[in-house]
C-alpha cells in the first residue's frame, strides 16, 4: 500500500476548513475582547432559544453563529459532547473517538444543566482552536 491521496486524506476539506478558519473565526477570538463578548453572549444563550406565543426565536449573532458552525465541522475524532448522568440535573462532558462502537471517554466534573455543559464545551472548544492556531 503506498501513500494516501489526497482524497483518503480528505486535504480539499482540511485545506477550505483552515482557510475559514483562518479568515473569518480566528479573527472574532484572537481580539480579547471580542472573544469576551461572544463567550458571554454564548453563556446566556448556548443552544438558542425557540420561539413561543408568538415570540421570535433567539438567534446568535452572526459571529457566534459563525464561529458554532466552525466547531459544528469537526470530525468526530476527539468531538467534546454533551452526556446526561442523571436527567435533568447531571450533564457530563464526553470526548468521542471517532470509531464506530468504542465508547465516549466521560469527563468528570458535572454540569447541573444542559446550557451549563454546552457552555463549558464551547468554552473548551475556543480554547482548543486558539491553541491549534498558536494563539494562545
Amino acid at each position: 500500500m503506498g501513500r494516501k491521496t489526497g482524497v483518503q486524506e480528505n486535504r480539499s476539506h482540511a485545506q477550505s476548513d483552515d482557510f475559514i478558519t483562518r479568515t473569518h473565526v480566528l479573527p472574532l477570538l484572537v481580539d480579547k475582547k471580542k472573544r469576551e463578548e461572544l463567550i458571554e453572549e454564548h453563556r446566556k444563550n448556548p443552544i438558542g432559544l425557540p420561539g413561543k406565543a408568538g415570540q421570535a426565536a433567539v438567534r446568535h449573532s452572526a459571529d457566534l453563529a459563525r464561529v458554532i458552525d466552525k466547531f459544528r465541522r469537526q470530525g468526530m475524532d476527539g468531538k467534546y459532547v454533551r452526556v446526561c448522568v442523571t436527567p435533568h440535573t447531571g450533564y457530563k462532558i464526553g470526548i468521542t473517538s471517532g470509531v464506530r462502537g468504542v465508547p465516549v471517554k466521560i469527563l468528570s466534573k458535572i454540569y447541573p444543566s444542559e446550557d451549563a455543559c454546552e457552555h463549558a464545551i464551547f468554552r473548551k472548544r475556543v480554547t482548543d482552536l486558539l491553541k491549534k492556531y498558536k494563539c494562545l
